[in-house]
């Protein structure tokens, strides 16, 4: 008798579950087009359903999720998004599951809040507690959403970059794991892909950050050439030139392949560092590495640049012909020479004017030899002529008449010819 009633509540309860779907069914379905058709307040029934057995099934909170949606979808109107939360935190009250509920509600603000900066930020809020406090539920797909919410919350200026970067190491660290153990796993290699070109390309990546990235994953192995050239590449990119995390990458690199233009690099390097005699070192390293005179050429070049920012022009003009008589076709090397002689001190008025007659020479040389320089080249000459001797300056001299050759003295020692100031 006991069993009897205990399978006819049972009976009971089963048909009023199903009788709750089905009418919820219905009168959403009903409501729903009604509110499309005469654009209606938002529809209560559901809660009219689930008050009188709340707990009964999880279908009807799917149910009304997807009547809504498809309302929002329809309509555009926001009260259907607070609508689906409502349901999806009634679900978790009743059902619990509150990790999958809270991933859904934040997908769902993602694929239909937009830029509304309350919904973007409820969103990532809700992914990145899921991330913190239930990591088991981040799976790939769930690692790809913590990363975009991430930077379009930046792209609103919710969260900062450091914000944004811990969301990257979380995402991308979630991965990770996961391909250590599948290696092969399209689905891991594609949202590893993803996180870091949303990172990328979302304007939140620093210098500092790539340097948190990768720092420990390069020392791991400084023979990952692959590796050490996408950082390389991502440095290049962000203008990271001046961090010691670039530096130490450059001679990783030119650990792995010693050619000229590594070593150059470093050289350059050691330059901004105004560490000298290892930046001569590693210049040297360079003329060495490449037996080509052209690319030797252009390491003395480099050589004599730095010579002259350090004002040493007749150091400067020395190396500068040695690139010259190295490669012929080598008009910056002229350009250098001039530059040197311009300005030069070699004695009274006369003599020091009479250097940017040199100057000008090598000007004229250097745009002939190499036609890209003529721009430049004719700024100089047309600023420099202004600082030729002046006709009386010549007269002192017993100089009278233009076109004559003239030897200049001093240290540089160069025939040329007389030109006036134009005054």
């Amino acid at each position: 008798m006991i069993t009897m009633i205990m399978t006819m509540k049972m009976k009971k309860r089963t048909s009023v579950i199903i009788a709750a779907v089905f009418l919820l069914s219905c009168t959403l379905t009903l409501s729903a087009q009604e509110e499309i058709e005469t654009a209606a307040p938002p529809l209560q029934d559901w809660r009219q359903v689930l008050a009188v057995n709340p707990d009964s099934t999880e279908e009807l909170y799917i149910r009304a999720e997807a009547i809504y949606t498809d309302l929002f979808r329809t309509t555009g109107e926001k009260a259907y998004i607070d609508s689906v939360l409502m349901i999806l935190s009634q679900r978790t009250l009743y059902f619990n599951n509150k990790p999958s509920n809270d991933l859904q509600k934040s997908l769902f603000l993602f694929e239909f809040g937009g830029n509304d900066t309350m919904y973007t930020e409820q969103c990532y809020n809700l992914i990145k507690e899921v991330a913190d406090s239930f990591p088991d539920h981040m799976d790939d797909s769930n690692s790809v959403l913590l990363m975009t919410a991430a930077a379009r919350s930046y792209s609103l200026n919710i969260i900062d970059t450091t914000e944004v970067l811990a969301a990257y190491l979380k995402a991308a660290g979630t991965v990770e794991a996961m391909l250590e153990v599948h290696p092969d796993d399209a689905r891991y290699i594609e949202a590893a892909t993803e996180i870091d070109s949303i990172f990328r390309s979302g304007g939140a990546m620093t210098c500092s950050s790539i340097g948190q990235i990768y720092s420990r994953k390069v020392d791991r192995d400084i023979h990952d050439t692959a590796l050490i050239n996408k950082v390389f590449k991502l440095l290049t990119e962000k203008d990271c030139s001046r961090s010691d995390f670039y530096y130490s990458i450059a001679v990783k690199i030119y650990a792995n392949n010693r050619s000229a233009e590594n070593a150059v690099r470093l050289a350059e390097l050691n330059i901004a560092r105004k560490n000298r005699d290892k930046a001569v070192g590693y210049f040297t390293e360079a003329f060495k590495a490449d037996t080509s005179k052209i690319v030797q050429s252009e390491v003395v070049t480099r050589v004599a640049e730095m010579e002259l920012a350090e004002g040493k022009r007749q150091e400067a003009r020395d190396r500068a012909e040695h690139a010259w008589e190295l490669n012929k076709k080598n008009g910056k090397a002229l350009m250098i020479i001039a530059e040197a002689c311009a300005g030069s001190k070699i004695g009274d008025a006369f003599d020091n004017h009479s250097v940017y007659w040199v100057a000008v020479d090598y000007l004229m040389f250097a745009k002939a030899v190499d036609p890209s320089l003529k721009e430049t080249a004719d700024a100089k000459i047309k600023a420099w002529s202004k600082l030729f001797p002046t006709r009386e300056e010549c007269f002192y001299r017993n100089i009278t008449d233009q076109g004559i050759a003239y030897s200049v003295g001093g240290w540089i020692s160069e025939v040329t010819k007389v030109r006036f100031r134009k005054e």
